[in-house]
C-alpha cells in the first residue's frame, strides 16, 4: 500500500491501513474543533487495498473534492482538495519515496554502493581514414568498451549486494499481543542470531519512540506518553533491527496493544435506605473505559464470529454501545431469564440447532425478558403475530401463540425466524443476522446484496441506522448480561449459566 499523507493547516497525518475519521470532536483521527461548519463525525476516508475511498458521513454541511460535493464516497487520487463544511481543508498526497530521487543522479556521479544510471550514448570522433589507424581505433574503442561494461556490472554488483547480511530476527515475549497497557510496562524481545546487531528501535503505529544500544535490547513503554492513542483500538508495536553498519531490518509482524490514560472507578453501590415496600433502587454503575469497551465488545465478536475475523473496534461504535449500556445495567434481569430458561433451550438448540447464546441476548437487548405486549409487538422477541403467522414460523406452536406466558411458542417462532435469517440468508453470520431482525428473508437478501463483499469491518460495512442500532443494543445486552459485576449489577449473574451445559 503507498504511503499516503493528509495535510491541514499546520499538521499533517500519515495515513495506515483500516478508517481515519475525521469530525468536529477531538476523538476523531484528525478533528477540527473550532469549525462549527464540520459535523461531529464528518466523514472518514477507509483503505481498500491500495486505494483510500473517502467516505461523507451524511454531514449537515456537506464535503467537496476538488471543489465537486460528493454525496456517499468517492475514491481519492494524489493531489485531491477535500474541504468539509465548506471551511476546512484537507489535501491528499502521497509521500514521495527518496529512492526515486537518489536513483535521479546523473552519468558519473556514481560513488561505490551506488547503482550507475545507463551509460550514455558513446559520443562519435571523426578520424582520417587509413588502414592502420582505422584497425587500432576499433581496437581501443572495443576495450574501452569492455571497460565501461565491467564498470557497470561491478557497480551494479555493489549496488545489489551490498546490503546487510545480518540475518537476525526479533519476536516480542512482552507485552503480549492484544494487552492494554495501563502502566509503564517493560519491552522484552528474543532475539536470533543477534551478534551482528547494534540497536533496536521500537515503534507505534510506525513511528519511533525509543531505542536501546545494549543487549538484550530491552525498554519500557508508558501509555501516558500517548493520550492521542487511548481510543479503544488496537495499535502497532513494532520493532527495527539496525545492524553494525547502520542497515535497517524492519521485522515483518508487530504486536497490537491498547492504550489506557484514565484512572478507572471502581465500582460503586448507592445506598439503599428501607422505610417499606419499594422497587429496589438501580446500582450505580461503574464507568467502563473505551478500551475495556473494545475487549468486551472483541471478546463478544469472537463468541458469535464462527470464526469470522469481525471488527468491532470503531471508536463510534464503541462509544455507542458504551451509552446504551445503562439501559441492560438493571437489577434483577438474571431471574427474569431464567423463568424461560427451558423455553429458549429447546427451541434455539434442540429444535433448531442454534447458539442459546442468540436466543438469551436477543431477548434481552429487544425486550429485557419482559413478555409484555408493546403496541403490535409482543413475547420476548417483540415479534408481532401477523409476521410470524403469515411466515408460518409458528408451525411447532400448536393452540399457543408468542403472547403466552410461557413464551414457548415466541421462543419456537423466533428460533425457526433466525434459523432462515441466519444459515438461510447469511450463510451462518449471526452478527449480521441480528442486525437484519425483523426484515423478511427476502428482505434481508436484499439488504444483504446492498453490503460489500468484505463485511469483516463491521460499522463500516453497517450504513443504515436501523440496522446499526439493533446492533448496538445486542452488544450492550451482551456485555452487561456476561458481565454483570462490570456494571454494579451484584445480585445477577451471567446469562450463560443458564444455557451453559447446552453448548
Amino acid at each position: 500500500m503507498p504511503e499516503v499523507r493528509l495535510q491541514y493547516g499546520d499538521k499533517e497525518f500519515l495515513m495506515g491501513a483500516g478508517v481515519t475519521t475525521i469530525g468536529r470532536t477531538e476523538d476523531n483521527f484528525i478533528s477540527f474543533p473550532q469549525d462549527s461548519n464540520v459535523s461531529r463525525y464528518h466523514a472518514e476516508i477507509e483503505s481498500r487495498g491500495t486505494e483510500y475511498c473517502l467516505i461523507d458521513l451524511n454531514s449537515s454541511n456537506g464535503t467537496t473534492v476538488n471543489g465537486a460535493m460528493i454525496t456517499g464516497e468517492v475514491y481519492l487520487k494524489d493531489g485531491d482538495v477535500i474541504v468539509l463544511g465548506g471551511t476546512s481543508t484537507i489535501t491528499f498526497g502521497a509521500v514521495k519515496e527518496q529512492a526515486a530521487v537518489d536513483k535521479a543522479a546523473p552519468v558519473g556521479s556514481e560513488t561505490l554502493g551506488e547503482a550507475p544510471s545507463a551509460p550514455a550514448e558513446p559520443k562519435s570522433v571523426a578520424v582520417a581514414a587509413s588502414p592502420g589507424g582505422s584497425r587500432k581505433l576499433l581496437l581501443i574503442a572495443g576495450a574501452i568498451c569492455c571497460l565501461a561494461i565491467l564498470f557497470v556490472a561491478v557497480a551494479a554488483g555493489v549496488y545489489y549486494f551490498s546490503g546487510s547480511s545480518c540475518s537476525a530476527t526479533a519476536v516480542f515475549i512482552s507485552p503480549d499481543d492484544r494487552s492494554v497497557l495501563d502502566k509503564p510496562t517493560d519491552i522484552e524481545i528474543n532475539l536470533k542470531n543477534g551478534s551482528c546487531v547494534a540497536k533496536l528501535v521500537y515503534t507505534v503505529d510506525g513511528t519511533p519512540f525509543a531505542s536501546s544500544e545494549e543487549p538484550p535490547f530491552t525498554t519500557s513503554i508508558n501509555p501516558s506518553n500517548f493520550p492521542d492513542l487511548a481510543d479503544g483500538q488496537d495499535h502497532a508495536l513494532g520493532v527495527i533491527l539496525v545492524d553494525r553498519a547502520g542497515n535497517q531490518m524492519p521485522q515483518a509482524s508487530p504486536i497490537f496493544v491498547g492504550f489506557e490514560t484514565r484512572k478507572l472507578k471502581a465500582p460503586e453501590q448507592e445506598p439503599v435506605v428501607v422505610t417499606g415496600p419499594t422497587e429496589p433502587s438501580q446500582p450505580t454503575t461503574k464507568e467502563i473505559s473505551l478500551i475495556e469497551m473494545n475487549q468486551l465488545a472483541g471478546g463478544l465478536a469472537k463468541q458469535l464470529s464462527g470464526g469470522r475475523p469481525y471488527n468491532v473496534s470503531n471508536p463510534q461504535f464503541l462509544k455507542e454501545v458504551q451509552k446504551r449500556t445503562a439501559e441492560y445495567a438493571k437489577d434483577g434481569y438474571f431471574a427474569k431469564a431464567s423463568k424461560y430458561r427451558d423455553a429458549i433451550n429447546v427451541a434455539y438448540v434442540r429444535e433448531q440447532n442454534l447458539d442459546a447464546q442468540l436466543g438469551y441476548l436477543l431477548a434481552m437487548s429487544r425486550s429485557g425478558f419482559d413478555p409484555a405486549k408493546k403496541g403490535s409487538e409482543e413475547g420476548l422477541w417483540r415479534m408481532t403475530n401477523d409476521f410470524v403467522t403469515s411466515n408460518k414460523y409458528n408451525g411447532l406452536c400448536g393452540s399457543e401463540t408468542i403472547g403466552d406466558p410461557a413464551q414457548s411458542c415466541a421462543a419456537k417462532a423466533s428460533a425457526i425466524y433466525m434459523k432462515a435469517i441466519v444459515l438461510g440468508v447469511f450463510e451462518g453470520d449471526m452478527l449480521y443476522g441480528v442486525a437484519a431482525f425483523g426484515k423478511s428473508t427476502s428482505d434481508a437478501a436484499t439488504w444483504k446484496a446492498s453490503l460489500p463483499a468484505d463485511r469483516s469491518d463491521v460499522w463500516n460495512a453497517i450504513r443504515t441506522a436501523p440496522e446499526r442500532e439493533q446492533l448496538i443494543r445486542f452488544f450492550a445486552a451482551g456485555i452487561v448480561s456476561e458481565n454483570p459485576q462490570r456494571f454494579g449489577l451484584k445480585n445477577d449473574r451471567p446469562l450463560s449459566e443458564l444455557y451453559r451445559l447446552t453448548m
